[in-house]
């Protein structure tokens, strides 16, 4: 019964489909949508581009049918590893060609984008859609980063490779962390894998009671002064941060009341943070360290990092377990005592040798010395020892600042409002340039490709009351200043300086 009554339906089912067919005898008029093709053959790959630069794009369109039906969007959304599966897109125009500055507001350095443009056909409402990839990428490529001081407060500018000048890059960025009474900003020389935070180069602004670890890129505060620690010491005052160390990127050196903290990186998985403070080999705690260093050359090197410890008027060796005191056999005491120096710090640097280092120094008397030192060595060189001089220059136990060439044996500071360079070698010295009256110098240094490889530069940065200016000097091949090559102003007390590549 049940069979029979399956084969009754279905033969229902059958009749009631071919009584329907024969009874449609419509005539239908079936017409053409207009058809929207989008392309854009000039954009392939990636576009990358800077916030605050100007988009322009002119997809094609090819429509069989009229234009003036249609309609245009352009909308983004967040397309990184980061980015929530539910997100709301932002659109940013309505017009057929696209011509948008790139929004910081919308568009955060670093990270990636779907950028699409959907036109629509409005008699029917059908759309078509067109997809590129965008990567906003880092304004503060190459150049020169100054830290300043804007009353009392951190701040940072940058002058670009191509002339370019941008100003409160840390406030606009960090508004919600400012730093006081700024200290020091440095970059790494190399990149560091410390399984922290991403492999790269570290930036740290440093103020008298505060410090930050920056995202180079965002120029954004990546880790707080206390997470760069396992555990972070009772008394929060630090001077300086930095990496040196063999090629100036395995070991991280950080100054807090004075003493030195060591983070080394490399060799060996887990987090790479800094740790308790070292003990200096003759008095403890009772030291209180520069905020410079100078580093070796290669882990052959028998110093990788040198400091002078103010208190003591001596240098170390750093090591990552302890300050260490140089060795009478290491050294020619008739030179100077590395481990009794009597002197007064100024400014540790390289020379225009490769493996020998500068200590411009000062005595109480108000008389500036020249210590030259190597960090390695060897049966050539048994003495790392090298020279002391007296510096017959005017003034330059009063510098604020001094550098050292890198190509030539001289040194440059400023004095009296007149621009020296000291030539070493003969003892000597010529003024060079003389600046406004009410200007005076805060920070100077030696770039050795400023312009090129044949063209070294010297940046100079001065204060006159209440604005700062930086001046860049191009240098012969003599190691004189050439001419004076440009002037940028409207900066605020310049602190500290470094160069981003």
């Amino acid at each position: 019964m049940k069979i029979k009554f399956e084969n009754t339906f279905i033969a229902f089912i059958l009749g009631l489909t071919m009584y329907g067919c024969a009874k449609d005898k419509g005539n239908y008029e079936y017409q053409n949508v207009p058809k929207i093709e989008v392309n854009d053959q000039s954009i392939v790959g990636t576009i990358f581009i800077q916030q605050g630069s100007s988009l322009k794009l002119n997809p094609e369109i090819q429509l069989n049918g009229n234009n003036d039906d249609l309609s245009y969007e352009w909308f983004v959304y967040l397309n990184s590893p980061s980015a929530s599966y539910v997100q709301d897109s932002t659109k940013i125009s309505n017009t057929k060609n696209l011509d948008y500055i790139i929004d910081p507001n919308i568009f955060t350095i670093g990270e990636t984008y779907k950028l699409t443009f959907k036109v629509t056909n409005n008699i029917n409402g059908i759309s078509s859609f067109h997809f590129y990839q965008l990567s906003i990428s880092d304004i503060f490529t190459q150049g020169w980063m100054f830290l300043e001081d804007k009353s009392g407060k951190a701040d940072l500018s940058m002058i670009l490779n191509n002339g370019t000048v941008y100003h409160d890059i840390y406030s606009f960025r960090n508004s919600n962390h400012p730093i006081v009474n700024p200290k020091s900003f440095t970059i790494s020389n190399a990149s560091i894998t410390d399984d922290v935070g991403p492999s790269g180069k570290k930036y740290y602004i440093v103020g008298e009671t505060d410090a930050v670890e920056l995202d180079g890129t965002t120029m954004k505060k990546r880790f707080d002064y206390e997470y760069l620690f396992f555990s972070p010491p009772n008394i929060i005052k630090p001077s300086y941060i930095a990496w040196g160390g063999s090629s100036g990127s395995n070991v991280g050196v950080l100054l807090n009341d004075g003493h030195v903290h060591i983070n080394m990186v490399g060799g060996f998985p887990g987090a790479k943070k800094f740790g308790a403070q070292l003990r200096s080999p003759n008095n403890g705690y009772d030291y209180v360290l520069a905020p410079q260093h100078i580093s070796g050359n290669s882990y052959t090197d028998t110093y990788n990092i040198i400091m002078f410890d103010t208190k003591n008027k001596r240098f170390y060796g750093v090591t990552t377990s302890a300050l260490n005191s140089f060795d009478e056999a290491n050294q020619n005491s008739s030179i100077f005592d590395m481990n009794n120096v009597g002197l007064d710090l100024i400014k540790l640097d390289s020379s225009n040798i490769t493996e020998i280092r500068n200590a411009i120094m000062k005595d109480d008397g108000g008389k500036g010395y020249l210590l030259q030192f190597r960090t390695l060595r060897n049966a050539s060189n048994p003495s790392i020892t090298v020279g002391k001089q007296e510096i017959i220059s005017p003034g330059i136990a009063q510098a604020s600042d001094i550098t050292a060439s890198t190509l030539s044996p001289h040194l440059f500071y400023v004095n009296d409002g007149k621009l020296y360079r000291y030539e070493v070698t003969s003892n000597t010295y010529t003024i060079e340039y003389t600046l406004p009256s009410n200007e005076i110098a805060t920070k100077i240094k030696f770039q050795k490709h400023g312009y090129g490889n044949s063209i070294p530069r010297l940046i100079l940065s001065t204060w006159n009351g209440s604005e700062g200016k930086v001046y860049f000097f191009k240098i012969n091949q003599t190691g004189a200043i050439e001419s004076l090559d440009k002037t940028f102003s409207g900066f605020g007390k310049i602190i500290d300086l470094a160069y981003k590549y």
